[in-house]
């Protein structure tokens, strides 16, 4: 029978093999803990609410009553699930080309070299660091009927006679949400896709030059190709961010006036905490996030197609 020696053990603990082993096991504690994780808060809660909508189960119940799709079918059956359903498709649709085209605007004039544009970059970043409850606040106060800022102005420079409730009108107060939630989004894109401006090589710019491109042969040919991935990259997190809109619409206007502002995010939270149908409530959920997914899906198919066309 042989013993290893001390050099044979060193020998063994310094092998490669060893070494790759020991090189490898943050990569493993790391990925498994960060996999735990997205398991524990994002996946186990998207089943959960799946199987909460099938039951008949009321706030601070543990237990509920299976029933199936029932609650899928109440839901559809509401005289206000066709009007909820619209409203977000507008709601998401507007503020979402609304803040995409703003903000493409705004990079493509910061990488522009205009003099002090990282003074407009810090203005144009500034929307995004405030809070969403703080930024609500603010467009009450500027919408507000009787003191609103909105009103004065437009009073003072002779556009309107009389002030406007433009929360409390059913035709105005759904674009008053769209304007307000635009302007938040309108940062998020402009950093995406002045990174991407940032990121094109000069060499590229210069030989079109060369050839003889004017500026706007440089922009369609050169650098709109180039971006179109982070412009597609903005779209549908802007998708996805409009889509679960709540703060705005719970601060401003509360889904009215009637339901002329009410979304799948606000819906949800009236039937479940205000109707105490937490069944029903998270039908709803399941539903918005299978309505955000396929307007993900969508368009990015019809970006990729876009992309293809460049």
């Amino acid at each position: 029978m042989t013993t290893m020696g001390a050099d044979d053990a060193s020998a063994e603990a310094f092998s490669p093999r060893s070494l790759s082993r020991l090189s490898a096991a943050p990569f493993f504690v790391l990925n498994g803990t960060a996999l735990i994780l997205i398991l524990a808060f994002s996946v186990l809660p998207v089943f959960y609410v799946a199987y909460l909508s099938t039951l008949d189960i009321k706030p601070g119940e543990l237990v509920g009553h299976f029933v199936g799709f029932s609650n899928y079918s109440f839901v559809m059956e509401s005289p206000s699930i066709g009007v909820t359903f619209r409203n977000t498709l507008l709601f998401s649709t507007c503020s979402v080309v609304l803040a995409v085209t703003i903000g493409a605007a705004i990079a493509f004039l910061m990488d522009s070299k205009i003099r002090f544009r990282f003074v407009l970059m810090a203005a144009v970043v500034l929307p995004w660091a405030v809070p969403e409850v703080v930024n609500a606040l603010v467009w009450k106060w500027i919408f507000d009927y009787h003191w609103g800022a909105l009103n004065a102005f437009l009073k003072a420079i002779g556009v309107i006679s009389t002030y406007h409730p433009w929360l409390s009108d059913a035709t105005t107060a759904i674009y008053c949400l769209i304007f307000a939630y635009s302007w938040k989004l309108v940062p998020f894109v402009v950093v995406i896709i002045y990174a991407a401006l940032r990121a094109i090589p000069e060499e590229l710019v210069e030989s079109g030059q060369v050839d003889g491109a004017t500026a706007a042969g440089v922009l369609w040919h050169i650098r709109l190709p180039l971006v179109t991935p982070a412009v597609v990259v903005a779209t549908i997190f802007c998708v996805i961010f409009s889509m679960r809109a709540f703060d705005l619409v719970y601060l401003l206007t509360k889904g009215g006036p009637g339901d002329a502002t009410s979304v799948l995010s606000y819906y949800t939270y009236v039937t479940t905490f205000e109707f105490g149908d937490v069944g029903a409530g998270s039908a709803v959920s399941v539903m918005l996030a299978v309505a955000t997914l396929a307007a993900t899906v969508v368009y990015w198919r019809l970006s990729a197609r876009l992309e293809q066309e460049w």
